[in-house]
């Protein structure tokens, strides 16, 4: 999940889908459906799709060409979508529907929430929530069709720290500080990968302020004058400086701090949902997965991101891809993304697995939600070359946040001024 997520997560475009595989003008009836996925067939997704692909087409008589090619055979399918060869049915997520819709190779599927999910009698629409609908949809239609929600959470073990769940900042630095204190390490950071040292300053301000607050950074010098971005900044300075995580964190090569956090070497770890799942091997015996959001006040917006199915805007059998979505839906194939790949389903009325279900209860419960690093993972320059090295400059304690506001408004100005 980590890998899949991670490469969404950087904006690349090409690499956060399945590639084509059979080409769209050999499949000429509503028949057949051509469905390329970017998890390998081995994967619990993987069996998943291929189970319920199968079971698709003995309930509709409607073939699936399911090609599994994995994260790294995508290279050119956006060039075969706008050449009229893509696939009708492809992965994608909450990183990618943007670049997607941007192109017209998405389409709306407003009509498939109006589909009943077979067996059920209820529309999809009904079996999931808003905030899921929302965290897949672009230009004001759902694009893509969640199977799972992926969200941002600070883990901890529940067997040495039952009921951790600091409510305030102030809370969490004096839970931080007593760790130290006994002689623990607090925090553990995997300081090596860019895009997970931003999880801090990222939520400090956008679970504070709501969604669009870190997307306003790329878009206006002048929010960077705002006072709860400075507020954010100082909080991640208060972290670099406290000594709260691991010597030399920032050298740490993943997966070292998160395994090292899964033996109970560290206290915390803020990472994705999929944490836990990652490092089930290596957790300590007795080890209860829990998590808890990161206390920043304001809205206490939560991030709500989803991976699922999109369907090609220029394929051939884009009615039969719809009839496959809805029938992906059933409680049935919720329950195995629970039970087989252990992630949270979309459907709210399945369970989670355990040690996610603190995620799934926070995400259900929130009144105020944002998506995947606000948007603006898929920002490429920006994200790349702007935010993320001056970020890690913070979080690394070479620069204060004063600083770090000073330096994020010029070289946005720079930014726009050079895009023109």
């Amino acid at each position: 999940m980590r890998k899949l997520t991670a490469l969404l997560t950087v904006g690349a475009l090409a690499l956060s889908v399945g590639a084509c595989g059979k080409k769209n003008g050999s499949a000429s009836s509503d028949k057949e459906l051509v469905y390329t996925s970017s998890w390998g067939a081995d994967e619990p997704q993987g069996k998943i799709i291929k189970s319920l692909a199968d079971d698709f087409t003995e309930a509709t008589g409607i073939e699936v060409d399911l090609k599994f090619v994995g994260r790294k055979g995508t290279d050119t399918l956006p060039t075969e979508m706008n050449a009229g060869q893509g696939p009708d049915l492809f992965d994608t997520s909450t990183d990618s529907v943007g670049p997607f819709v941007a192109q017209n190779l998405a389409a709306p599927l407003d009509d498939v929430l109006a589909m009943k999910v077979p067996g059920e009698g209820k529309p999809v629409r009904d079996v999931l929530p808003r905030s899921v609908q929302q965290a897949s949809s672009a230009e004001d239609h759902v694009r893509f069709i969640a199977h799972t929600v992926i969200s941002t959470a600070v883990w901890y073990d529940a067997s040495k720290h039952p009921g951790l769940a600091p409510r305030t900042w102030k809370e969490f630095i004096a839970y931080l500080d007593e760790a130290k204190k006994e002689g623990r390490t607090p925090l553990g950071q995997d300081g090596t990968v860019n895009f997970y040292n931003a999880y801090w300053f990222y939520s400090a301000l956008v679970r504070s302020e709501g969604a669009g607050s870190l997307g306003a950074l790329a878009k206006d010098p002048a929010a960077w004058d705002r006072p709860a971005v400075l507020e954010a900044a100082r909080k991640v300075e208060q972290l670099a400086d406290g000594g709260y995580f691991q010597k030399d964190f920032m050298a740490t090569k993943y997966p070292a701090a998160q395994d090292a956090w899964a033996q109970g070497t560290y206290d915390l770890n803020l990472n994705g949902t999929w944490l836990a799942a990652e490092t089930g091997a290596k957790l300590a015996e007795g080890t209860e997965v829990a998590s808890f959001q990161l206390p920043a006040g304001g809205k206490d917006s939560v991030e709500v991101g989803a991976l699922g199915w999109g369907v090609n805007a220029k394929g051939r059998n884009t009615e039969a891809a719809k009839k496959f979505l809805a029938f992906a839906l059933q409680k049935k194939y919720g329950e195995k993304i629970s039970t087989v790949a252990h992630n949270i389903p979309a459907r709210p009325d399945v369970p989670a697995p355990d040690y996610l279900a603190g995620v799934q209860k926070d995400v259900a419960g929130a009144k105020h939600t944002h998506r995947t690093y606000d948007d603006m993972a898929s920002d490429k320059n920006w994200w790349n070359n702007v935010f993320l090295p001056l970020d890690d400059q913070l979080l690394s304690g070479k620069i204060d946040a004063e600083t770090f506001v000073r330096d994020g408004k010029k070289k946005v100005t720079d930014y726009l001024a050079d895009k023109g």
